[in-house]
């Protein structure tokens, strides 16, 4: 009793030492230093996240103008273009004039499919003469430009790029699509032939889905973060979630600052509740700018800090309740289950949790008794199996041979031998052969060989009986003869061929092969005849039929389940729902080898020879 006793103080003094000096105080140290290192991680973490994604908006912004600065001014110094253009302006109605206009559609439409279709980008020329024409548009404009400010300073800038928010009138001219006026980037360039005269205006629509790309989707997960793009005049020309036409004076402040600095490294500003990160692109420099919720930004490290505060102090008092929990709870059990187990002699004792026992305590019990349980249901299938072998056996010698199968066999025969037809011979001689195999396959096994030497006179007699309306082929390669098979595997299958797939054709056609495998191997049925519903064959697989073999009076599902009984249930029948033209079974069996049978087979297959 006493030695029990110090067991359990060891216990209950481990618990409360241990834990508590080793496990709880340097817990409760690391997590508040980790606290600390994650506010501070976190925070540059974010920052250099998010500066990451801005430099690479920007880069995709800048390659999108590059090329599409590229590509419009191969289109302007065009040959083509320019003297469609000219003629466009010399001769407005006549009939050369609407095929320059439909050349120089054609012409944006190959442009747009070429370069500008990477990013959902559209192209249209506004003529000297007010004609709009896009790759789908061949009419005059009814907007009143020439005036406008904007106007005047793309002819200005000659073939200079010019962002212009304006130019969004003249795409939704052309478009019956609603269009928010800051989803696209429009830019616009004057083409001037080369004397320098103005021949008209080209103008660029920009998806802003391609700029921004997918990197916004993960840039801020509460969907608070905005864009914007400012021209050189700080007008905002292209934003992403944000309902607000103009920026803080703080902000376009900074802005000016940026322009005015030859420096492209991004700016981080803070100012009306926002934190700020602003780039200048490549072009004109156009400011690229990324604002979000201050708070947002300082969420994720403040969510971090108070978890684990939180935790150091839930694990301090949940530490302090389990030692106290555990110190008095953990002896009692094991005591009871092992005074259990001893007593419980050789038979398999089922054994009850005791009472407010410790969890791994119970799983042991659980897993014990889960142990026993499986070991008499063990016992209890091998049981079953040995009887259900003992019972298939049985039936299977009594029912292998069927008295209407051998009456109508006999009466064949005699008609044959009435008529004096010089098949009676091969007739009985099939027959007897069929008989021989069933009284030798005293243990319900054979070969292949053997099966297949079955198939070979059970073959004959069907032929005998329905006439040559069919033609059977063997093509199971002889190094799978001297494997096992249950007997009478497939002559049910070949049985089934004949009287529901090829009896009533004219050209039916049963071919048996097989495929061998590292394993295990698989004779394959297919005859041309009829196929069937997949659900209708699993259904006779694998339910009880009352249609059965008119020669052994086993039909498919005891076939089938003749084989998962021996072999397990990755064996068996299978039906082929993919075969086209006809109807074919698999039939999966392992690789066992019958040596005590290869002479006997050999005789036999030299017999037949």
């Amino acid at each position: 009793m006493r030695e029990k006793k110090r067991t359990g103080k060891s216990i209950r003094s481990q618990l409360l030492v241990y834990m508590g000096s080793f496990v709880v105080l340097p817990l409760c140290l690391g997590l508040f230093m980790l606290n600390l290192y994650l506010q501070r991680t976190i925070n540059e973490n974010n920052t250099t996240f998010q500066n990451s994604a801005l430099s690479q908006i920007k880069d995709n912004t800048d390659q999108i103008i590059e090329v599409t600065n590229y590509s419009t001014s191969t289109m302007m110094v065009n040959q083509e273009v320019l003297e469609n253009l000219r003629i466009m302006d010399s001769m407005q109605d006549s009939y050369e004039a609407y095929r320059a206009k439909t050349e120089l559609s054609n012409r944006l439409l190959e442009m747009e499919s070429s370069v500008l279709g990477a990013f959902n980008g559209k192209m249209a020329i506004l003529t000297n003469s007010g004609y709009l024409i896009g790759s789908h548009n061949l009419s005059k404009t009814s907007l009143d430009y020439e005036k406008e400010a904007w106007y005047q300073e793309i002819v200005k800038n000659g073939r200079k790029t010019t962002f212009c928010q304006e130019l969004a009138a003249f795409f939704r001219e052309m478009t019956v699509v609603t269009m928010n006026d800051y989803e696209y980037l429009y830019i616009g360039r004057s083409i001037l032939d080369y004397s320098g005269e103005k021949r008209g205006v080209l103008l660029v629509q920009l998806s802003g889905q391609r700029i921004w790309g997918k990197i916004i989707e993960n840039l801020n997960a509460s969907g608070q973060g905005s864009f914007f793009i400012l021209n050189d005049d700080l007008e905002i020309q292209m934003k992403y979630n944000n309902p607000e036409d103009q920026l803080s004076e703080t902000i376009l402040e900074v802005c000016r600052e940026i322009k005015e600095d030859s420096d492209t490294a991004i700016r981080q500003v803070e100012a009306d509740g926002s934190c700020y990160r602003i780039v200048p692109l490549d072009h004109q420099k156009n400011l690229l700018i990324y604002m979000i919720p201050e708070h947002i930004f300082r969420e994720e490290s403040e969510g971090v800090s108070k978890s684990i505060f939180l935790l150091i102090f839930l694990l301090s008092a949940l530490t302090v309740l389990t030692m106290v929990y555990l110190s008095g709870k953990l002896s009692r059990p094991l005591k009871e289950v092992a005074g259990k187990l001893e007593h419980s002699g050789s038979s398999i004792l089922m054994i009850e949790p005791p009472r407010n026992s410790f969890k791994e305590i119970e799983r042991f019990i659980s897993s014990y008794n889960d142990a026993g349980r499986r070991i008499e249901e063990l016992i209890r299938r091998v049981k079953r199996e040995s009887h259900l072998k003992e019972k298939a056996h049985y039936e299977m010698l009594m029912s292998q041979i069927s008295p209407h199968f051998i009456f109508n066999t006999v009466n064949s025969i005699r008609l044959m031998a009435k008529e004096g037809s010089a098949k009676t011979e091969r007739a009985l001689e099939a027959l007897g052969e069929i008989l021989h195999a069933v009284y030798r396959n005293q243990e319900g096994m054979t070969t292949v060989g053997e099966e297949a030497a079955l198939l070979e006179a059970y073959v004959e007699i069907m032929k005998i009986r329905f006439g040559d309306t069919f033609q059977y082929y063997n093509g199971i390669p002889t190094e799978l003869y001297f494997y096992e098979i249950p007997a009478f595997t497939m002559q049910p299958i070949v049985e089934n061929a004949i009287l529901h797939g090829v009896k009533d054709m004219r050209a039916g056609q049963i071919i048996v092969s097989a495929v061998e495998y590292q394993d295990n191997f698989v004779l394959i049925v297919f005859n041309n005849g009829r196929s069937a519903e997949k659900e209708f064959v699993e259904q006779l697989l694998n339910h009880p039929q009352k249609n059965r073999s008119s020669l052994t009076g086993i039909g498919l599902y005891n076939v089938n389940s003749r084989l998962k009984m021996l072999y397990g249930d990755s064996y068996g029948l299978i039906f082929n729902d993919k075969a086209k033209n006809g109807f074919e079974i698999w039939i999966r069996l392992p690789k066992r080898r019958i040596e005590a049978r290869d002479k006997e087979n050999d005789d036999s297959f030299n017999r037949r020879g």
